[in-house]
Formats: C-alpha cells, structure tokens, sequence
C-alpha cells in the first residue's frame, strides 16, 4: 500500500531540512541520472551496512548494485570539500566540534567508524582505519557512477569549492547538486548552469502548491524533484512528469514502502539499506 501523503511543506519543516508505469529496468542511455526509472540510490552510501558518507560505505553500495551514490558535504576550515551529513563530527565520530571550524588534518585524525553500530549494541568499524572522505576522493573513487551531492553548508557558501572539485574531476555531468537552501540552489545554477540541479526546499513547496491551471505557466528551476516518501502520490508523480521533473524519494528503509514507491514508478529511491532495496529493484525489474 502506498504511503499516506503528507503535505510536502510540513515535511520540509520537519526535516529542517499522466501517471507514467514503471519501467522494468533503467533506460538505455549513457546518463543514468537523466533516463533511468526506478533507481537505487544509497543514502548516504548506505549507513545502515557501513560508516556512513566513508569510502567503505561507498564501496559496499556499488558492490550491491546501487545506480546512484547520495553524499552530503560541508568544507573544512582549510577549504576541504569534505562528506559528512551533520555539521558537527559528533554523531559518527570520535570527535567534537563543527567540521567548517576543524582543518582537514584535524578531521583525518578522527575515527571516522567509531560509532558506526549495526545493532546498536556492536561497533565493529572502531579502530578500523576509517577515516572521513572528501568529495574528490569519492568521485574519483568511482569514476563512472552518477552521485547525488546535497549542499549542507550554506554559510559561509562552498559552492565555488563544489563546483572546483566537479570540474577537477570530471564529473560534472553525472552529478546532481541537492539542498534545502535556496541562496545555495541559485548560486550553483548561477555559476555552474551545466550541472544538474534539484528543487530546493522553497522551490518545492512551490511545486506542491500548484494548481492545475498554473501549470501552462510553471517552468521548473531544476530538473530533480528529491522529495520525502510521504509527499508522492500519483496524482503528485504525474504533475512532475507533465512539468519535466524527475522525482527520487527519501528515506525508505522498508520492503512494502520500496515495493510501493517502485511500483508506483518514481525515477529513484533513497535508503540507508542498498542490499534490501537493491533485492526489491532487481524483483520490480524481473517482472
């Protein structure tokens, strides 16, 4: 059973951050991100199964099967494009203190699977050698696969710092930029027009406001709609597809709601757990 729909609003503040069927397996062509249905995408490479937004979550992800890889970033003191979906170390390290305030040297030192737990009572990853990944390690880590790159620090801005990183590496075009700021949305559209970009939290609150009418008029500012699993229905899923938009969900960790979402024939899922949502995109593919 598909979700019960949620104003797409008042998730945004929670989180303070023609019905087209399901195709059964990406589109063939070179841009996954652009023609692929149905997606797997690891949030935050999958934190359930690995450290979090580290290399070894990455590698797990892509070893899983994942289409696409969602990462968060903040910059270090230094100018370091670094991810970490907090703003602080707190939460998966061994450390304290915000990550805009620390230098990379500093962040490098720190355990970066210290609280990594997949039972909440186990920590296995400590000591282990994990420490936090830049952007550019990442993205050249996996030189071919698409990335979902969520803006999380807006001031002081790193946009010039993202876009530094994707033109040094090449990967402007299998990126998309996601954040809930819209300064930091119109700034990266501003000065990088080529690289793809989601709806912000303002600019999607737009999007659910519409009514039919205002639709002949409404030109997207982006081409992703990445909006909270309770805000799609296929009243919601059709309007994006009339309007040009391709709608990802967030946060799904449950089978019934991944069976949903895909079946309803959303561009994307994300989750913390690519091994379960990878095993219910490769039974929806199979069909």
């Amino acid at each position: 059973m598909t979700p019960r729909l949620i104003p797409l609003a008042l998730l945004l503040v929670a989180c303070g951050a023609d019905d087209a069927p399901a195709t059964k397996a990406p589109a063939a062509c070179a841009d996954v991100l652009a023609c692929g249905t149905g997606l797997a995408i690891a949030h935050r490479g999958g934190g359930a199964l690995a450290p979090e937004e580290t290399a070894e979550a990455m590698d797990n992800a892509v070893a899983l099967g994942a289409d696409v890889l969602e990462l968060d970033v903040h910059r270090t003191s230094d100018g370091v494009v670094v991810c970490m979906h907090d703003d602080t170390v707190d939460r998966t390290t061994n450390g304290t203190g915000k990550i805009k305030d620390k230098t990379f040297t500093e962040l490098r030192a720190l355990d970066a699977g210290y609280r990594f737990s997949p039972d909440g009572a186990s920590f296995p990853r400590r000591g282990a050698g994990v420490v936090v990944a830049t952007l550019e390690e990442l993205l050249l880590r996996h030189p071919t696969k698409p990335f979902s790159v969520e803006l999380k620090q807006s001031a002081p801005s790193i946009v010039d710092d993202v876009i530094a990183v994707l033109r040094a590496t090449g990967a402007s075009k299998r990126v998309v930029v996601a954040s809930f700021s819209d300064v930091a949305i119109a700034e990266m559209r501003q000065k990088a027009p080529d690289v793809a970009t989601s709806l912000s939290a303002g600019e999607m609150v737009t999007f659910t406001a519409l009514e039919t009418e205002d639709e002949a008029t409404y030109r997207a500012p982006g081409g992703f709609l990445q909006a909270p699993v309770n805000s799609i229905d296929a009243d919601r899923l059709a309007r994006a597809r009339r309007l040009g938009l391709r709608v990802q969900v967030w946060t799904v960790n449950d089978r019934a709601t991944m069976d949903a979402m895909l079946e309803l024939g959303v561009d994307g899922v994300m989750s913390d757990d690519p091994r379960l949502l990878g095993e219910a995109v490769a039974a929806h593919r199979a069909r």
